[in-house]
């Protein structure tokens, strides 16, 4: 998969110096991946996380992906002709677990280590979504504190150019903490935030605040 990050060039032309710096692919809305730098930016100045992976996923995503874990096997009341005790349900767990992502939505995965004060492109240590499908039991036990005890996860929706809407899916890990929230944009006359879930939406605009001061063009 092809990695949406790439040289300073992008950010300095437009006036910013990031610590993580994105451009965006045919697919995405150039604005938008200024909003997404910004927001990830701001995360990892609180956080410090000493990780990062970023994730594009083919389209908009709403924010039942929140701690989504999967479908799994769930007691349930049969009426007694049926002769069945369990049905599939959908499951949000206390342990948060990757969010199980068809593999065909995933388009990129990169992964940063941090280094002073910036982020640099490495190797991943592990593969967040596999290219094949998983099963059901194994999403249920993939929990994100087994991936990192430091670190952020970004999800991001593309095709921004074309649905004019977007998501922003994060966890933090921090030791046995794991923050978790969900930010949705439109792009009305410019990107705007239009719902949170899990995140006050003073603290996202507070991401946001380098692109509100950058020079126009």
């Amino acid at each position: 998969m092809n990695s949406p990050f790439s040289d300073a060039r992008f950010w300095q032309d437009n006036g910013l110096v990031m610590t993580v710096q994105l451009r965006p692919t045919k697919r995405d809305e150039p604005e938008f991946i200024r909003l997404l730098t910004c927001v990830v930016d701001g995360i990892l100045a609180q956080a410090k996380s000493k990780e990062l992976y970023v994730v594009a996923i083919d389209n908009w995503f709403d924010h039942k992906w929140l701690r989504f874990s999967g479908i799994g096997v769930v007691p349930f009341e049969f009426p007694a002709f049926m002769n069945r005790e369990d049905a599939l349900g959908e499951f949000w767990q206390d342990k948060v677990t990757l969010p199980p992502f068809s593999p065909k939505r995933v388009l990129s995965e990169s992964y940063f280590r941090s280094k002073g004060v910036a982020y640099i492109e490495a190797d991943p240590p592990s593969v967040l979504h596999k290219e094949e499908r998983q099963s059901s039991e194994t999403n249920l036990n993939r929990r994100i504190g087994q991936v990192s005890d430091s670190g952020c996860f970004v999800w991001y929706s593309s095709n921004t150019l074309v649905n004019a809407r977007a998501s922003i899916m994060t966890y933090v890990v921090k030791n046995a903490d794991v923050e978790t929230w969900f930010a949705a944009f439109k792009n009305k006359d410019g990107w705007k935030l239009h719902l949170t879930k899990g995140i006050n939406r003073d603290r996202v605009q507070s991401f946001l605040s380098p692109m509100m001061s950058r020079p126009k063009p």
